[in-house]
């Protein structure tokens, strides 16, 4: 006899939640990236929800169902940047890119999408002021990213070297100037110079500085010397 096949009433409320769930998740990355390339262009405080609702194609209404208002969705939008540069970093230092480099190589990365280094260049200026909606998030940024530099920069660099009054937080305050420096120049021009180019030179002039000719200390395995390592 033929076994007849049954449809299990149970499982259809767990299938129709997961498709749910998949489509929110898709609609929620396309008012991201959407506000992320609104916001590249004109800035937060110029783009509206109605701008960026109409190039999703839905209402306003609908934005908010995914964000309770404009700033939180800035805030998303910061936090995704963020999160994309972090695992770039975090996945070259897994397979052994010295700290300093992958921090060039993220770098490298953002400029292959000028619209995302022109959004942060946008955003950060306008955050400076107390009341924007970006501005505590750039304040924690900054003094997170401060401190991870700094750690990565007292691993790589033998301090008793560096002339007096030079420290490890002076060389990461240089850094990261020059990088945000020459992103604002950057942006009116990407066919001017190469940003992260112009970064890796001056990590080029730390190596009378570093730990030895590798970056290393004293307990870091050997590794093959065929290639040179910036810091």
């Amino acid at each position: 006899m033929r076994k007849i096949s049954t449809f299990d009433a149970s499982d259809a409320p767990f299938r129709a939640g997961t498709a749910t769930k998949a489509r929110g998740e898709a609609r929620r990355r396309e008012i991201l990236d959407t506000a992320m390339s609104l916001f590249a262009e004109g800035g937060f405080n110029t783009v509206s929800l109605a701008d960026i609702a109409n190039d999703v194609g839905i209402t306003q209404a609908g934005i908010l169902h995914y964000f309770p208002n404009k700033a939180a969705l800035l805030v998303a939008v910061l936090q995704e940047r963020e999160a994309r540069n972090i695992a770039t970093r975090e996945h070259l230092e897994a397979d052994g890119v010295p700290p300093l480099e992958a921090y060039v190589r993220t770098l490298e990365e953002n400029d292959a999408t000028p619209e995302l280094v022109r959004l942060f260049v946008i955003l950060s200026a306008e955050s400076t002021a107390p009341g924007h909606a970006g501005h505590e998030w750039f304040m924690e940024r900054n003094d997170a990213l401060m401190d991870g530099m700094t750690e990565r920069v007292r691993a790589t660099i033998d301090e008793r070297k560096l002339p007096p009054g030079i420290t490890p937080a002076v060389i990461t305050r240089w850094l990261l100037a020059l990088a945000h420096g020459l992103g604002a120049q950057w942006v009116l021009d990407p066919s001017a110079f190469d940003r992260a180019g112009h970064v890796r030179q001056f990590l080029e002039l730390l190596e009378p500085y570093l730990r030895d000719p590798f970056g290393r200390d004293d307990t870091t395995p050997d590794r093959p010397t065929a290639e040179k390592d910036y810091p």
